[in-house]
């Protein structure tokens, strides 16, 4: 597999591969992957290679350095696609045109290899070729439309998401659609090309605050402004926070029951008062109720009592948790330069094999050389790198 793509979407798709076994050689120009100027960094520090997102983003590929602005890099590139399975880019079609890498015209000359693109907004439309950033295309999908919920505007104009917010979407559609591609390819004996648009991943996700808001007309609603409320939401514990989800009546009894049937949950008749009648009165004795047990205790009490709940981890607790020890879900890998941590594996498993081993995010331009030397006559390596063309 060959990836020509850069940040987040594509080489997410890519590592999704890669970690499933693909042999993947990542293309990157002489100033290496975006990615790689993004913080936050590891330890040491600030370095090319400690990019906190280049690390996750590019595990078990080979990073090869080509000048694409040169023609024997770009003629070293399309030898290189026209021997792969697979390639993935999030170049817009002029830009993959201007490269000779059009992807109509690969189907031509390579009639098995899989074209897996992801752009913001497609191959085709009369958008295809609109700039964009992540905070614009996650925008532009109404994927941030949640961000106004989360932080109580119900009114007046929407506040911007977070940086990136959503762009795996496109990589995790792109990965899914290709491994398609390939079994189609399998049975039918040809490629073909496999175009997915960010935008129209981050929709597909149907997040609960999009659909709300697109069918009840209006923006998201406010939360209450305590932790707490006769519908749950967030609770603090003596060691912890736990988030508590009880909106529905039998939710609602759940909660009570866990409680211990307070008295001042009944009328005088036993009857369960209605949550909305108690209203702020009952957020305050969830509150006190739940400071003063252990998250562990409130979560298990709600759970036992069909009140769903979920306690609000650390990503340290997490990693650490007995549930991803025995999954064995995060791999410890080595890096020559970031010091050692924990990567999370693809998230799924299958029965009677085991993951493929892993490998770190690879130092810029690290196989440069191996990959690209059949393809660099009349020069060797250091010849091509003295002239630009590889690095």
């Amino acid at each position: 597999m060959v990836e020509l793509a850069e940040e987040i979407a594509g080489p997410f798709a890519a590592r999704m591969l890669a970690d499933a076994g693909a042999e993947t050689i990542k293309i990157e120009p002489p100033r290496g992957d975006a990615a790689r100027r993004m913080a936050p960094f590891a330890e040491p520090s600030p370095h090319r290679e400690t990019s906190t997102s280049w690390l996750a983003y590019n595990t078990s590929k080979r990073s090869v350095v080509l000048d694409l602005e040169s023609a024997s890099g770009r003629r070293v590139l399309r030898e290189l696609v026209g021997l792969a399975d697979v390639f993935v880019t999030d170049r817009t079609p002029r830009q993959l045109a201007e490269l000779d890498l059009s992807p109509d015209d690969l189907r031509e000359r390579h009639p098995r290899l899989i074209i897996a693109a992801v752009t913001p907004f497609g191959l085709v439309g009369s958008a295809a070729e609109w700039p964009s950033t992540p905070l614009t295309r996650a925008h532009a999908s109404g994927s941030a439309a949640g961000v106004r919920r989360n932080l109580g505007a119900n009114t007046g104009a929407p506040l911007m998401a977070g940086a990136k917010v959503h762009e795996a979407d496109g990589g995790t559609a792109l990965a899914l659609a290709t491994w398609s591609a390939l079994i189609a390819r399998e049975r039918f004996g040809h490629g073909q090309i496999v175009d997915v648009a960010s935008t129209e991943a981050m929709m597909n996700m149907d997040r609960v605050d999009i659909s709300i808001a697109h069918n009840d007309g209006g923006p998201p609603a406010r939360p209450p402004t305590k932790g707490g409320s006769a519908f749950g939401g967030r609770l603090e514990c003596s060691d912890g926070h736990l988030i508590a989800v009880t909106p529905q009546s039998h939710q609602w009894a759940g909660l009570i029951t866990a409680m211990g049937d307070p008295d001042w949950a009944y009328d005088s008749n036993g009857d369960l008062i209605d949550r909305l009648e108690l209203g702020e009165d009952a957020a305050d004795a969830i509150e006190q109720w739940a400071s003063a047990h252990t998250r562990d205790e409130v979560f298990r009490a709600l759970q036992t009592n069909s009140a769903p709940a979920g306690p609000v981890l650390r990503p340290s607790e997490v990693m650490d948790s007995e549930q991803m020890q025995v999954r064995e879900f995060f791999d410890l890998l080595e890096h020559p330069v970031a010091e050692s941590a924990r990567y999370p594996q693809f998230a799924a498993r299958w029965n009677g094999a085991r993951r493929s081993a892993r490998t770190p995010a690879p130092m810029l331009g690290s196989s440069s050389a191996d990959v690209t030397r059949p393809f660099l006559a009349p020069w060797n390596p250091a010849q091509a790198r003295r002239a630009g063309v590889i690095g």
